[in-house]
């Protein structure tokens, strides 16, 4: 029921707006046939670029965890894009008790040229994260994104993709949405939507 409750509020979140932030960047692999999802530039001309909040940080969220408890990090913002829509990222990555020893500092941050994540620090984990992802607002149908032909994955600097074991990938073409629920995260690195 916790559970459900976080998501919902998670969502809710999600499609009522957030604020402005910088952030971070993943290279697009050039040695697979597969191909990251790209955000849409950002309306006005800025040194910033891609989804925001109100922190010259990037939007990101980092947080100290006991991983003996475990916690939840969470994460949302929005941008206009140059053509004036609204793009929305959404994240929950819930941390189980047990998920690692010791304490240690936690980050998930946005991408601001494709829809993924990157987290830090490198390290992996005794039993599985499990994050919920949305980005809303997506031109999908002009990159040929369908429910058949994206998947949510790990991307190495290889430009590898890892099919990611999770409960669902859902597409929504009206809205522009992309959505994984629960994908599993045995360690951290970056992750992405891809076709």
């Amino acid at each position: 029921m916790k559970k459900l409750f976080l998501f919902i509020a998670a969502i809710s979140l999600f499609y009522f707006g957030c604020t402005d932030v910088a952030t971070n960047s993943i290279n697009q692999p050039v040695n697979s046939s597969k191909k990251m999802i790209q955000l849409p530039a950002k309306s006005a001309p800025s040194s910033k670029s891609g989804l925001t909040i109100a922190s010259a940080t990037g939007l990101s969220v980092s947080q100290k965890i006991n991983g003996a408890i475990g916690d939840i990090l969470f994460l949302s913002g929005n941008y206009t894009t140059l053509s004036g829509n609204k793009i929305f990222a959404i994240a929950t990555l819930i941390i189980p008790s047990g998920a690692f020893n010791g304490r240690q500092t936690l980050t998930m941050a946005c991408d601001n040229t494709y829809a993924g994540l990157d987290f830090s620090p490198s390290m992996t984990f005794n039993k599985s994260l499990y994050l919920t992802l949305s980005f809303t607002g997506l031109d999908l149908k002009s990159m040929g994104v369908t429910n058949s032909n994206v998947g949510f994955y790990y991307v190495d600097d290889s430009g590898n993709y890892t099919p990611i074991p999770n409960s669902g990938v859902f597409v929504d073409l009206k809205a522009g949405a992309l959505t994984v629920i629960a994908a599993q995260i045995d360690h951290f690195s970056r992750y992405a939507f891809a076709h």
